[in-house]
């Protein structure tokens, strides 16, 4: 009974801690144009101007659904930052080693913005998680001690007549 009861707890505590918040992705819109060795990716992202998002860059293929690269020296309107609108710009340097490994033309860019959080620190149910996981432990601890150990030693041979 005891040890069915810790299982419980155990698979609660999993739940509780592996539960993720997911926020909506923002609608973007993207195009880009290859000029000498440079791409130019063009996007706009319909949200609040405000709102910090962190934008990051995805090279794919259609061809292949498993590819993706992620472009190594990028600069302009990405990483963290107050990104939303339109014609904002991320160029990427490509490399002649970049250069050789991309043959085809049916690659395309995936753009991913995620808004930042104000507030930051630890969230609330990790909090209550924590509550909830000491007060469980401390029942099991106060209330377990009912249990006798079991021996592993031999019983003592008869005497001898």
């Amino acid at each position: 009974m005891k040890k069915q009861f810790t299982i419980q707890i155990v698979f609660l505590m999993l739940m509780l801690f592996s539960s993720k918040i997911i926020l909506a992705q923002e609608k973007i819109d993207i195009t880009f144009e290859s000029k000498e060795d440079k791409i130019f990716i063009y996007y706009t992202l319909d949200a609040n101007l405000n709102d910090e998002y962190e934008i990051s860059v995805v090279l794919k293929r259609t061809s292949i659904p498993s590819f993706e690269y992620v472009p190594e020296d990028v600069t302009g309107d990405i990483g963290t930052g107050k990104y939303a609108g339109s014609q904002k710009t991320i160029i990427w340097q490509v490399s002649e080693s970049e250069m050789e490994m991309f043959d085809g033309d049916d690659f395309y860019f995936e753009i991913d913005a995620v808004k930042i959080e104000d507030g930051g620190g630890i969230p609330w149910y990790v909090w209550v998680g924590g509550i909830a996981a000491g007060g469980v432990a401390a029942v099991v601890v106060l209330l377990g001690g009912d249990d006798e150990a079991e021996s592993t030693e031999f019983a003592k041979p008869p005497a001898r007549p």
